[in-house]
């Protein structure tokens, strides 16, 4: 018994390591004419081969080669020719490995291709490698999973400043159940969960320590990087005048992918990357309906502002089921921690209303906000979770600033005076309320120019911005003052929300001591919309618009 066993285990070893023990062929081996075979998953999880013909080796020692070849066959016929996905396929010599299948040229016999030598992706070289423009690398195309039509059009907009597209696939309904080895079909995720986003290519290489090389190419060449490692489910290979591609579904994850490079990604089957959890609810007011989307994003400061915008886009698409406008009311709450292990934290609320493409006006302020903690310049954050709350209606939930009155009689220094606001809904009755303005204690006396206004108004920095050009006042007196991460995150939860009814102090207060008149002019855009000290905010349940200024006399 104890033999049997010791001979099956043994099998086992000596097929883990089989892929790792394979002859690898090197460049100065490699012939024209020489016939090969080459391995990927077309259909399903099932590995096939191709026929290859060596047509040549093109490059140097210094840039480092590249090996032309032919692919045919009956899976070539079937996939009209090389195919995005195919990425990383190892292609074989008598037996010997001699690399994997990288590049394949647009507009052009698509039975060719270039192959990135083994030799070269074994050690993950940091080296940039030459690629002409029209030569595109066989798998950059993005399995977009879960996305509405809308949303996928979005998600588009947001990648394609990085180099990259994105197509509709399944979500992970069909997953291989076999370990990857060569020519085993591979996800490398930027997102799992409720949706899912990814590539699909073709593993090139392993070992028996869980040691995984793919794609022949880069990813998007992060260099060190943290990616889901998946399985794949290829559902088809679709034919396209510019390249084939293969679609199909991203897999859980089983590992990470740690290196993104010239010549390929590598990575290790076990465990997975950090990642930070997105959880998103939506809600149709006008219909009732309510959806939840629950992902983990793996950290790529670059990418992530633009996958979380697209989730949230897409979720609050999918449950609206409309285009068009309307009134959204957007909460959010963001927490990690800084360098120093500090918890931070942002917490915003805020409506937003717009006459057409309400969704791609939506997110403006969570983008911000992920920006700033993703590519600040100070210092990396790590994110514990993003919780975001969208509700969404069609009706007009707008009023604007109709008329603003104050006391006519004299006020003093430190008052609390009434100031009663007329506001006009979209196709409703005026009303009015009154709200309060202090004036500052050491206020010299004089007049007291205020500015009433609505937080979605932007005519009143329009406004300034001319006085100043026309009065010859630089846009920017003084240097920014936000120098730290903290002061950005405190601007960000203290912005004005466009619900908001603000009273500040009115643009060239000559009555103010020159301290105060400094602090009530900050430096450039910024400052005018952070305000004056002096800033008195009041919420309402609509958004308000226009703007008002009045003037109070103070006492000497």
């Amino acid at each position: 018994m104890r033999v049997f066993l010791f001979t099956v285990l043994l099998c086992l070893q000596l097929a883990l390591v089989a892929a790792a023990n394979v002859p690898l062929m090197p460049v100065r081996d490699i012939q024209p004419g020489m016939q090969g075979i080459g391995k990927t998953v077309i259909s399903g999880d099932t590995i096939e081969e191709f026929n290859v013909e060596i047509l040549g080796v093109s490059g140097t020692q210094a840039t480092g080669y590249n090996i032309f070849a032919r692919l045919y066959g009956d899976l070539i016929d079937k996939t009209g020719g090389v195919a995005q996905g195919m990425s990383g396929s190892p292609v074989y010599v008598d037996g010997r490995l001699v690399g994997a299948v990288a590049f394949g040229k647009t507009f052009n016999d698509p039975h060719y291709c270039f192959l990135t030598p083994i030799g070269r992706m074994l050690p993950l070289l940091d080296e940039q490698r030459s690629v002409p423009a029209d030569w595109l690398p066989k798998g950059t195309a993005l399995m977009a999973g879960g996305f509405t039509e809308y949303g996928l059009e979005y998600l588009q907009e947001k990648i394609a400043p990085f180099g990259l597209t994105a197509v509709g696939a399944g979500g992970t309904a069909q997953e291989s159940r076999k370990v990857l080895e060569p020519g085993s079909s591979v996800g490398v995720a930027l997102m799992q969960g409720d949706m899912s986003l990814g590539a699909l290519g073709t593993v090139t290489w392993t070992d028996d320590k869980g040691n995984v090389l793919a794609f022949g190419h880069s990813f998007m060449q992060r260099g060190e990087s943290s990616f889901f490692m998946t399985k794949a489910w290829v559902l088809g290979v679709i034919p396209n005048l510019q390249s084939g591609y293969k679609v199909g579904n991203i897999g859980e994850p089983v590992g990470s992918i740690t290196q993104d490079r010239s010549t390929g990604i590598g990575g290790s089957l076990g465990a997975l990357p950090k990642t930070i959890p997105l959880f998103v609810t939506a809600n149709d007011s006008d219909r009732a309906q309510t959806s939840n989307v629950r992902v983990r994003l793996v950290e790529d400061e670059q990418l992530v502002p633009s996958i979380v915008d697209a989730v949230v886009v897409n979720t609050v698409s999918k449950t609206v089921d409309r285009a068009g406008g309307g009134t959204a009311k957007l909460r959010f709450h963001i927490t990690g921690v800084d360098s120093k292990k500090n918890i931070i934290e942002i917490q915003r609320e805020n409506m937003f209303y717009a006459n057409e493409a309400l969704l791609k006006n939506l997110n403006q302020e969570l983008s911000e906000a992920m920006t700033i903690l993703m590519q600040n310049k100070f210092e990396p954050v790590q994110l514990y979770g993003i919780d975001v709350e969208a509700e969404v209606s069609s009706q007009v939930q707008v009023a604007e600033v109709f008329g603003v009155r104050a006391p006519a009689a004299a006020v003093k220094p430190g008052a609390r005076v009434p100031i009663t606001v007329t506001l006009k809904p979209y196709r409703g009755e005026e009303f009015t309320k009154t709200v309060y303005f202090t004036v500052p204690n050491d206020h010299p006396g004089g007049k007291l120019a205020l500015n009433v206004r609505g937080g979605s108004s932007m005519a009143w920095v329009m406004n300034l911005l001319r006085k100043q050009q026309s009065e010859g006042v630089p846009a920017a007196q003084k240097q920014e003052k936000r120098r730290k991460l903290e002061d950005f995150i405190k601007s960000v939860n203290t912005a004005d929300k466009n619900n908001e009814l603000i009273i500040d102090l009115a643009s060239g207060q000559l009555s103010l001591k020159p301290e105060q008149a400094a602090a009530a002019s900050e430096a450039g855009l910024a400052g005018m919309l952070q305000g004056s000290p002096f800033k008195q905010k009041y919420p309402f349940d609509f958004i308000i618009d226009g703007e008002s200024e009045i003037v109070l006399n103070v006492e000497k």
